[in-house]
């Protein structure tokens, strides 16, 4: 009986070979007739470009919710530390400000001449730390080191210094260039953790008669700059602005003097 129909089967198969390269074919055009190109092709198709595209939205979604970090804001009362050369003694007056309105502690140490390398060869940073116990850490160092033609000579100082930092949240807050540096602000900025260095180099400030140092009027709006940065930095916490009435605020300060560079 099979034999019977095997002629049939051999014509049915055929006749679907054939509907399926006219569905996968452009209009065919015999004479005055066109044979049009059947649906079921762009129905798959369709099918299978949808589905990728689907696929393809799915894995934005993932990597875009991936590179966006909620960070949110410490409102606990912060312990504050902030070291470097001389330009630290005027940061830190007006941070003792912020300090006041916002409920923190502070405490500072102020070397003057200081730089990278002798605050790396000594274990000064790693004492203050365990003495003061700080949940933010402020750097105010480079300064001294502008000019230098190699920065990346002190990569491995300024690696030491975040050692010693640990796993405490820190600001490091580039040098105020009175001159173009050789490379030393993307040299710092490249070691540190990202939303961890504030770029001071190209903000105006007037200066003291040196024409390097800020004058104590320009390091508190350069001050108001950083804590105006904060917000976005990898640990933000409360720096609401002081008030006219907050006064003066004396923070503790530690002087010392470099013997060598």
């Amino acid at each position: 009986m099979f034999r019977n129909y095997s002629g049939l089967w051999l014509l049915l198969s055929a006749a679907l070979v054939i509907m399926l390269v006219v569905a996968f074919s452009d209009d065919i055009t015999v004479g005055d007739y066109t044979l049009k190109k059947a649906p079921v092709a762009d129905m798959l198709l369709k099918s299978d470009v949808a589905s990728e595209v689907a696929d393809s939205v799915a894995l934005d979604s993932v990597r875009n919710a991936a590179k966006e970090v909620v960070t949110v804001t410490d409102s606990l009362p912060q312990s504050l530390f902030i070291f470097g050369d001389s330009m630290t003694y005027n940061l830190a007056l007006r941070l003792a400000q912020y300090a006041k309105q916002n409920g923190h502690s502070i405490h500072a140490v102020n070397w003057d001449s200081s730089n990278t390398k002798i605050w790396a060869d000594c274990d000064t940073l790693s004492n203050m730390i365990r003495r003061f116990r700080p949940t933010h850490v402020f750097i105010a160092l480079g300064s001294n080191e502008l000019y230098f033609k190699d920065p990346k000579m002190r990569l491995p100082h300024i690696r030491k210094i975040l050692e010693m930092i640990d796993t405490v949240p820190y600001t490091w807050i580039g040098p105020p260039n009175w001159q173009e540096d050789t490379g030393l602000n993307d040299v710092i900025e490249s070691v540190c953790k990202p939303g961890s260095f504030f770029r001071s180099a190209g903000m105006h400030f007037d200066r003291k008669a040196d024409h390097i140092h800020p004058t104590r009027a320009s390091s508190a709006l350069w001050m108001d700059s950083i804590m105006r940065w904060i917000p976005k930095s990898s640990h933000p916490f409360v720096v609401n602005v002081p008030s006219d009435s907050i006064g003066k605020a004396n923070p503790h300060i530690i002087f010392l003097k470099a013997l060598n560079k």
